[in-house]
């Protein structure tokens, strides 16, 4: 298969000039023009990898103000180039669960962060707890101990919301799943 190469454009003008520019200076073939939902223009070209990559470089220096982003792929998977067209479930990626995705294909907050643990319930206060002793109560705390880190829920991990995952005791092995 032929080298894939890719440019974002803003606008349907500007990447139509940005094709003229592609197909003038390179040996490319012009596969797909996409329409993205916020205004970009997706040019899909194959060809050498030489080719697109001077293709792609070339409306990068000269049509900076419109250019938004573009890559060459060499060796492209088999099945990469239907991705996003019509009829092209086989080649839905490995482990794909749409349920974790919003309807406009952001992720949802559960997905990137793991389920929230559970709310801790309000301690019932007993006519024994009143009586109990300094050192009754310390015991009991040590039980009731909070979940911080939503990634493992483990009350003794010292990770908390919003921290970077390393700081997890058992990112290693969440890591591995």
């Amino acid at each position: 298969m032929k080298a894939l190469g890719y440019v974002e454009c803003n606008g349907l003008s500007s990447a139509t000039v940005a094709a003229d520019r592609m197909l003038k200076t390179s040996d490319v073939q012009l596969n797909r023009i996409r329409n993205a939902e916020n205004g970009w223009i997706t040019l899909e070209f194959t060809g050498d990898i030489a080719a697109l990559k001077v293709a792609v470089e070339t409306v990068k220096q000269t049509l900076s103000e419109v250019y938004v982003a573009g890559l060459v792929i060499g060796s492209p998977a088999e099945g990469l180039a239907k991705l996003g067209t019509a009829g092209a479930s086989d080649v839905m990626p490995q482990n794909f669960n749409p349920e974790k995705y919003n309807a406009d294909g952001t992720m949802k907050t559960s997905a990137m962060f793991g389920p929230k643990p559970a709310t801790p319930t309000p301690p019932v206060v007993s006519a024994e707890s009143a009586t109990a002793t300094p050192k009754d109560t310390e015991e009991q705390a040590a039980d009731d101990d909070e979940v911080t880190c939503n990634l493992c829920g483990d009350p003794k991990c010292p990770r908390k919301l919003g921290e970077p995952h390393n700081k997890c005791l058992h990112y290693n092995d969440l890591k591995k799943d």
